[in-house]
């Protein structure tokens, strides 16, 4: 008998794949990914996060491949950068671009829930 959560996962990871192959899907990298999801939970529960916070994740990538990332991140209009109000600090933040790829994975996650 097939455990329902592992198919689940599986078809959620199908899902995923092909909902990446879509030209409108955003093509980042699994650091990026990881770098959006830290800075969108962050901004969610109201405590945004500095670029200085996200170079000291050394769990994620080494601090020149962040800073990379984010670069990266921001070309492709997923994040944005906001100023302190003094501008000695900068704020990462999601964009709306970034909110629209987080509800077509959350769509993805919706349908591999139904068996």
């Amino acid at each position: 008998m097939k455990n329902y959560l592992t198919e689940a996962f599986f078809r959620f990871q199908q899902l995923l794949q092909v909902a990446e192959q879509l030209p409108s899907f955003p093509s980042i990298d699994d650091i990026e990914r990881r770098l959006l999801v830290l800075v969108a939970l962050a901004e969610r529960d109201g405590a945004p996060l500095l670029v200085g916070d996200l170079l000291c994740r050394a769990d994620v990538a080494s601090q020149a491949t962040i800073h990379g990332r984010l670069s990266r991140l921001h070309g492709k209009q997923l994040i944005k950068y906001q100023a302190d109000t003094d501008g000695r600090k900068k704020y990462v933040l999601s964009t709306p671009k970034a909110n629209s790829y987080f509800a077509k994975v959350g769509e993805c996650v919706v349908k591999a829930s139904k068996p």
